[in-house]
This record gives C-alpha cells, sequence and structure tokens, in this order.
C-alpha cells in the first residue's frame, strides 16, 4: 500500500518550521495512505492564498502558513496568535468556514489521534486504528499540549483582540429565570445537571465547569454567521451538547463578541444509553413504540416523513423542563429510543430572500395566515400591512431574523407544509411558483430565481391565485 507524501522543506519567508512538525512529518511518510485521514500530502507548506480574504491578505500570511491542504480546498494553518502563546492551528474553509481547531500544535496532534478535530477528512472512522498509532507516538515522544488561552480566529479577522475583543452590540440580556417542572424533578441527578445547562450560555462557569472537567472536552467560545453552531461528543459519557447562538427563539436573542463573531448558548443536549440513567423509567432497550406507550402513554404527537409529511415513523413524547428557560425533553421511537433536551425553538422558514418573502407576508398577512401573537412588537406595522398601506418586506425587515414557522397561525398542517414548500422538499417550491408567476432570470449565483425585484402590492395580487392553490386548506 502507498504512504503519505510529506514536504516539509522550508516556510514561507518571516515563517519557521516547528521541530514537532518535522517530526511528526516523518512518522506520517511511514504510514499508510489512508490511516489517518483522508489527504495526500502533510506538508507541503506555503502561504496563505490571498484570495481567501482579501481583505485580511497581508495579516493572514505575516500570522501563519498552511500545513496541510484537504481535498475540499480547505487549509489547516498554523498561526501566530501572540509571543506568549503558542501558535494555534486554524481552519480555513474552502466555502468560507473559519474556526480554530486547536490552541496549540500539540493539541491539534492529540485530538486528531481522538479523532476529534470534528473535521471529517481526518475524523473518519476508517481512520481510528491510524489515530491509535499516532495517539500511542504522541505518548512515547512525551508530546503534552501546553496551557495555552483559547484563540478566537473569527475576532481576529474583525481586527480585534482574539482574547479579550469588545462586544459590537447592546449589554446581553440576563439569563431567564428559571421555572423548573415536576417532569424535571422525575429525570435522574445527570440528566437534571444536563437539562440545567441548556439554555445557558458557554462561558457560564457552570458550562465550562461541566464541559472541560466532566466531559473532559474543549468548549468552543465563539460562533458566526459562517460557523453558525459547535458542540462536544461525550460518547463515555453518553452526551452530546449543540451551541449555537441562532436559537429560533425570541428570548434567547444573538449576543455579539465582534463585529461578526458571537458568544453561543447551550441550545441542546442528546442522552444516550451511556449516560447511566433511565430517562422517565423508559428503558434504553424499548424495542417498540409500543413499550413506550405502555410506560409514557399516547405520543404528544407523530413525526412525519420530511419530503411526504405523512403521519407515520417516529412517536414523540414532549415535555416541558422548564417554563421559564423554555426548556423541553423530547422522547422519540423510530426503530430506537431518542432523548433530546433542548430550548423551544422555531423552524426557520426563510432568512435572507426579503423580496419574495416579503410577497408571501403580504399575503399572508391580508388572508389570515399570520399567528399575530408573534408579531406584538409589530403590531401596528402589520396592520398597516393589511391595509396596504405597507409592503411585506417592512414587515420581514422588522422581524431582524427571518421568517419562522411559528409566525404562522397553529392550524393543522400549516406549518409542516410552509417548511416543505419554502425549502423545495415537496411537490411544490416558492421559488418554482414565483417562477411561473414572474418569469424567471439568472440569479447572482448563476440559479435561476424570479424575475421580481420589488415586491409591490400589485405583485402580490399577481401571485396571489398560486398562493392561494398552495395555502387552500388554510384559507377561508
Amino acid at each position: 500500500m502507498s504512504k503519505y507524501s510529506v514536504k516539509l522543506a522550508s516556510a514561507p519567508k518571516g515563517h519557521v518550521l516547528p521541530p514537532l512538525l518535522l517530526e511528526v512529518g516523518a512518522w506520517i511518510k511511514k504510514q499508510d495512505h489512508g490511516s489517518l485521514g483522508w489527504f495526500d500530502v502533510f506538508g507541503g507548506v506555503e502561504a496563505i492564498p490571498k484570495e481567501w480574504d482579501e481583505d485580511n491578505a497581508e495579516r493572514l500570511r505575516k500570522a501563519g502558513f498552511v500545513f496541510l491542504a484537504l481535498p475540499d480546498g480547505s487549509m489547516l494553518v498554523l498561526f501566530d496568535t501572540g509571543a506568549k502563546s503558542p501558535p494555534a492551528v486554524v481552519l480555513l474553509g474552502s466555502e468560507g468556514d473559519r474556526r480554530t481547531v486547536a490552541s496549540s500544535l500539540e493539541e491539534f496532534l492529540a485530538i486528531w489521534a481522538k479523532g476529534e478535530t470534528e473535521i471529517d477528512e481526518l475524523d473518519d472512522e476508517d481512520g481510528e486504528e491510524g489515530r491509535a498509532l499516532l495517539g500511542k507516538w504522541l505518548k512515547e515522544h512525551k508530546v503534552k499540549a501546553p496551557k495555552a488561552k483559547d484563540f478566537d480566529f473569527q475576532a481576529w479577522l474583525d481586527g480585534g483582540d482574539a482574547k479579550t475583543a469588545p462586544a459590537k452590540a447592546a449589554a446581553p440580556p440576563k439569563p431567564l429565570a428559571r421555572k423548573p417542572t415536576a417532569t424535571l424533578k422525575k429525570l435522574g441527578p445527570k440528566a437534571q445537571n444536563v437539562a440545567s445547562l441548556v439554555g445557558l450560555r458557554v462561558d457560564a462557569k457552570e458550562v465550562v465547569d461541566y464541559v472541560t472537567k466532566v466531559l473532559g472536552k474543549k468548549l468552543v467560545a465563539t460562533t458566526s454567521e459562517r460557523n453558525d453552531d459547535a458542540g462536544v461528543i461525550a460518547d463515555k459519557a453518553g452526551v452530546q451538547m449543540s451551541f449555537t447562538h441562532d436559537v429560533l427563539n425570541v428570548a434567547y436573542p444573538p449576543i455579539h463578541k465582534t463585529a461578526k463573531s458571537f458568544i453561543p448558548y447551550v441550545s441542546a443536549a442528546w442522552l444516550e444509553p451511556k449516560l447511566g440513567e433511565t430517562i422517565l423509567g423508559v428503558p434504553w432497550t424499548a424495542a417498540s413504540a409500543e413499550e413506550v406507550v405502555a410506560i409514557l402513554g399516547k405520543p404528544t404527537s407523530m413525526r412525519g416523513d420530511v419530503v411526504t409529511d405523512k403521519k407515520q415513523g417516529t412517536s414523540v413524547w414532549t415535555y416541558s423542563l422548564d417554563d421559564g428557560a423554555q426548556i423541553e425533553l423530547e422522547i422519540t421511537f423510530r426503530k430506537r429510543l431518542g432523548v433530546m433536551i433542548a430550548v423551544a425553538a422555531a423552524s426557520e422558514l426563510e432568512k435572507y430572500d426579503r423580496v419574495t418573502t416579503g410577497l408571501f407576508m403580504a399575503w399572508a398577512a391580508e388572508n389570515g395566515l399570520l399567528d399575530e401573537s408573534h408579531f406584538a412588537d409589530h403590531a401596528a406595522l402589520l396592520a398597516q400591512v393589511k391595509k396596504r398601506k405597507a409592503q411585506g418586506t417592512q414587515l420581514f425587515d422588522a422581524l431582524g431574523r427571518g421568517l419562522w414557522d411559528v409566525h404562522l397561525k397553529d392550524a393543522e398542517g400549516l406549518r409542516a407544509f410552509a417548511y416543505l414548500w419554502f425549502h423545495n422538499m415537496g411537490k411544490s417550491w416558492i421559488t418554482g411558483d414565483l417562477k411561473k408567476v414572474f418569469g424567471k432570470r439568472v440569479g447572482p449565483h448563476d440559479h435561476d430565481e424570479p424575475k421580481l425585484d420589488d415586491d409591490t402590492w400589485a405583485a402580490v395580487d399577481k401571485a396571489a391565485k398560486i398562493f392561494r392553490e398552495r395555502f387552500a386548506k388554510w384559507v377561508k
């Protein structure tokens, strides 16, 4: 079998190859191709391409250099974070993603050996044996990660101090008052502990201590529009956690750290059998939905097939765990038991396309499809739209975070249908429908789009027939 190619002859001008990079490169050169992940050349050291971020090109090239190129065009960079800190490892994604992978080269090699880089090409399950050998090599060579402060790459790109970057927004909201329910008290102590963390910011001491000390994992301190979620997987503890700043719940507004980075919340956690506790008395070995029904009673709902929306497949039991922080427990069964604790959140219909979405919102407002309780802060504007004295885009802009399914009435099947329609997951699609009405043109990303520049009321009237056909079931 062929071996990995290693090219570590020299570093770009102004940089020096660290001895550890050379040493591990010499070892990787002897390993079978594919045993450590899917890449061809380790090293191939080069300057950071100016095209990746033209605005920061010179700063980037001065601070770091590429030491590993991935098949999808992404790059791993050894990055100088400051005189008192070791070089960090950062990811420059092929689609513009950017994040810190590790606070040092030593830490990067350690998490690579564990399959925890969150880079698919390096964490692939086929490389498990090879990564174990890497871990053995690190131990034999006494490679240990130095203590280093977490480096916020996005904050650095924003031009601030990546360790103490000032916030760019108003004071963050106060934590919601907790109002635990009787159901929460029925959970075991470990599950209760996890539930107490959901909804908190990731920089809360309780979250930091749990992730770093109890789970023994690295905590991602920030997210961004390009990397809007992160998480940890602790298989041995039976816990997975998800972090995002973009929780679709008005009680959880995004909290800016810098212009383009955010402090995320613990948005959800998944529990597995290794947690060591049953959930509401349901055994993890449950083999059928009927077995769960015998313990919990009739499901709260049935989750249908995402494409056909047929009400079959997954049985769902939903319970409130905290009425104040709006935390829910969701137990599901489809072939196996699933357990999730999460902030109650909406589903996004559309966040960016303001004209076509505004067009629909104006029509929906006139036809009684909007849930006005979710427009309490914009009641006057909604009234103006209903009188045709304002446009739907104005209402869309006022929402600030896009149109969500809960902005529509809670009529049976309406929100589910709208989700499929907006996301082209069913038999019809808003974009396809509007191309039929207004004609099509090539959009800025080389995809066809409706020939529509303004959501005038004349445009709403023109689209009304197709809207009514799609939503006839819910329009009087």
